[in-house]
């Protein structure tokens, strides 16, 4: 505990907030959620206010939760007799923090009204970082929610059967999105952009690296949605997209990070999560020194809906920056 404090205590000396220290269970869940996975029951949850209670907002394919018989629309009110429906969203939803083999008998609240009690298993549960739908007017949805292990093919393959079945217009939709892999971001850019410079490093000693798409690129109007938790790869996605004249972003104002992380493990079975370059845009802009980037059309959500946002549970009829990307959309159609 000594070191681990240590080592904690060396890295905030360097005064960057984006590196840090992390033990071995924090690494442990870091690196599972770069490769979009981790150990639970397999649900997305938020706040049901009428109960009190954890509402499912969604049962993830091959879960413990589908299992289990668990749907969409029930609520969680106690696990292992608990009853969590007077506590924090945060102090319910680490109730339900089970490791991969372990179980726990949930009290559920059934669509019908009936309670019944179930025993759910936790396993290793695979999450896509890519939602997509089809919106009124043949627009494609495509909501990008991190940039890590596999988020290019599921982003490529969401657009192209979005376009099968009629999008000729896309809302790509970063809000909320803490960044990623360099090469998730990369092959995405290289699918949407024509040929030209798409990513640009700078090393610790200044020197540059340079990543260019090819001509094959995806020609439709197209309008990014960000927000001021869009992180990292997430505005540079929008960054770029905003300097080719690509897609016109919507939103508030981003983060502002521009630099890059290595993960070093440590003897401990820890690790030192340290800056160690930079990135720019392909025009030379460094988010940081711009303290993030700044929408062509400005909307922010009141703190209600936000706070909607980033629990999964804004309906799209409420969400007034999707709203306003869709008017521009049809605008410039």
């Amino acid at each position: 505990a000594v070191s681990q404090a240590a080592l904690s205590a060396a890295v905030e000396a360097l005064g960057d907030r984006w590196s840090f220290y992390l033990t071995p269970e924090q690494l442990e869940a870091y690196l599972d959620a770069s490769s979009n996975q981790y150990a639970g029951f397999g649900v997305l949850v938020a706040k049901d206010e009428a109960t009190g209670g954890l509402a499912i907002l969604a049962v993830y394919p091959g879960s413990g939760a589908e299992e289990a018989g668990l749907l969409a629309g029930e609520v969680i009110l106690a696990a292992d007799g608990e009853d969590i429906t007077a506590l924090s969203f945060e102090e319910a939803a680490d109730k339900l923090t089970r490791q991969e083999g372990e179980s726990a008998r949930l009290l559920i609240l059934g669509t019908d009204g009936t309670e019944r009690e179930v025993t759910v298993k936790a396993s290793l549960v695979v999450v896509s970082p890519v939602r997509y739908a089809l919106l009124d007017g043949n627009v494609g949805y495509v909501a990008i929610d991190n940039f890590e292990a596999h988020a290019a093919e599921r982003f490529i393959a969401a657009v192209e059967e979005l376009m099968e079945q009629g999008a000729g217009m896309f809302v790509f939709d970063v809000r909320d999105n803490r960044g990623g892999r360099v090469k998730e971001l990369v092959d995405i850019l290289d699918y949407l952009l024509p040929e030209g410079e798409i990513f640009v490093s700078v090393s610790a000693d200044g020197k540059e690296k340079v990543l260019t798409s090819d001509e094959k690129h995806l020609d439709v109007p197209a309008v990014v949605l960000v927000n001021a938790r869009s992180y990292s790869a997430a505005e540079y996605f929008a960054a770029v997209l905003q300097e080719y004249k690509y897609a016109a972003v919507v939103g508030t104002r981003t983060t502002g990070k521009n630099r890059s992380q290595n993960t070093f493990l440590l003897p401990d079975g820890g690790g030192l999560h340290i800056s160690t370059g930079e990135f720019l845009t392909p025009g030379r802009v460094s988010l940081t020194e711009t303290g993030g980037l700044t929408p062509d059309v400005y909307v922010a959500l009141s703190e209600e809906k936000e706070a909607a946002l980033e629990k999964g549970a804004l309906s799209r009829e409420e969400d007034d920056q999707l709203l306003a990307a869709l008017r521009l959309l049809m605008e410039n159609s």
